[in-house]
């Protein structure tokens, strides 16, 4: 058997195969560990444990691109991995936009890692998953079953080398804790899900998970239908990420070059209520999408994609920047070493506003706060358009008058974007790395009975 090959000899071997080829190219390493635990009853039910280390390469010849990946890391492997994706690049088109990194990359200190998560006791990390369910009981007695329940974590090891030059890596921690909470009463059935995550064990607090997917499910006993109106909408922050992940895509320069954008040519002009911005910031200390780099070696930075309304640019990869004739942004991202890179956003959120919160709502004479959006991903990104089913809660003057179900909010991310009224001091991020305060929304048309 084989001497297994550290991560810096790996990618060294990857190097010098490309090198031999007379190829420029590109190597990405991803090692990781991941567990889970799932709860029911109780008790443990399920227990899953994942590895995975492997290459991929990238080889850029005569400006034709050739990708392949392989676990085997032996030097047989290796080699075999580099000549395939030279293979393939012979059978691609050429593209003179297509590019690899040169530039090198900071040693920015994000706070990303916390060594040993994986290595935990089973039992100290179940006992996270069966503080979620029992601080859900003990929230409202009504909460006596969940459909799923789960404590998962993760270390990871990522590192990119190219031919060009640029050589870096880092290592990043996750743990998170979910879980769906199913509230009885008089044959009414609703369900309360809510999830949270943390780059350290020690952040993670599983009270507050099981608390919020208690009241989430509680909140819609008794749900009535709602009589088809315009009314105030409130989103909040939680609310308002499922708003902010259908708008992520707009920022793509990838879908604004192929015209599947509704942001496309449109930058320096206002596309939003003057209280919006909206940042991306991958440097972002402990986020749970900070990285010093992206798939391809960018640095990654901090962009303001919106700023007071006025949309300022887009995310980028190094094909898309050339084409745009801009600097990349660094957003190539990667879910793992068997995938090209593709255009997506790091910690996206609205920032924080001025407003309280509480006090903003408690003005509206009425007003529908959403408790759930369905379908967000039928949302036109050319157009706008709209049409979702939802939950909510109406309110009058703040104070909640009842839970409703069955109904429809529609209309235009235009005109719902610059009908944002009231912007939150209460920003809060999510665990996919997405924030925001609470938003309200002057007005939207509801459908229902």
């Amino acid at each position: 058997m084989s001497e297994r090959l550290t991560n810096e000899a790996t990618v060294d071997a990857a190097l010098d195969a490309l090198k031999a080829t007379g190829a420029t190219g590109e190597v990405f390493l991803r090692e990781a560990q991941s567990g889970s635990v799932e709860i029911k009853e109780g008790a443990m039910e399920a227990v899953i444990a994942r590895g995975e280390r492997g290459i991929g390469v990238r080889v850029l010849d005569d400006q034709r691109l050739g990708f392949a990946y392989t676990s085997d890391l032996s030097a047989n492997g290796i080699r075999a991995c580099v000549d395939t994706a030279r293979r393939m690049s012979s059978l691609t088109e050429r593209d003179e936009d297509l590019a690899l990194a040169t530039r090198p990359i900071d040693d920015a200190d994000l706070d990303i890692y916390q060594a040993g998560i994986v290595d935990r006791p089973l039992s100290e990390r179940g006992a996270i998953a069966l503080a979620v369910e029992e601080a859900a009981r003990g929230t409202d007695p009504r909460v006596k079953q969940f459909r799923k329940t789960t404590y998962s974590d993760s270390e990871s090891t990522t590192m990119i080398a190219t031919t060009t030059g640029v050589r870096a890596s880092f290592r990043e921690s996750y743990c998170g804790a979910m879980t769906s909470a199913v509230a009885s009463e008089n044959g009414d059935r609703q369900i309360g899900y809510h999830g949270e995550a943390a780059r350290r064990f020690g952040e993670l607090e599983p009270t507050r998970v099981g608390q919020r997917a208690a009241q989430r499910a509680v909140e819609k006993l008794g749900a009535k239908p709602l009589s088809t109106q315009k009314v105030p909408v409130v989103l909040d922050p939680w609310m308002a990420m499922e708003l902010l992940r259908a708008i992520g895509p707009l920022f793509s320069a990838d879908n604004v070059l192929k015209g599947r954008s509704l942001f496309a040519n449109k930058i320096g002009q206002r596309v939003a209520n003057e209280k919006v911005t909206i940042v991306d910031d991958a440097r972002r200390p402990r986020g749970l999408r900070s990285a010093p780099f992206d798939g391809e070696g960018v640095a990654t930075t901090t962009r303001t994609l919106i700023e007071h309304g006025v949309l300022l640019g887009y995310l980028t990869s190094l094909k898309t920047a050339r084409k745009l004739g801009n600097d990349p942004t660094g957003n190539a991202r990667r879910g793992g070493y068997g995938s090209p890179a593709r255009i997506g956003p790091s910690n996206l959120f609205v920032a924080a506003g001025t407003d309280d919160a509480k006090a903003i709502v408690a003005a509206l004479e009425h007003a529908l706060a959403v408790t759930s959006l369905l379908n967000l991903h039928t949302v036109d990104p050319v157009s706008g358009e709209f049409s979702l089913g939802a939950t909510g809660n109406y309110l009058e003057r703040g104070n909640r008058v009842q839970p409703v179900q069955g109904i429809t909010i529609a209309g235009n991310l235009t005109h719902l974007l610059s009908s944002i009224v009231g912007v939150g001091t209460d920003l809060v991020f999510g665990p996919g790395g997405l924030g925001s305060p609470t938003l309200v929304i002057s007005e939207l048309s509801v459908g229902g009975a």
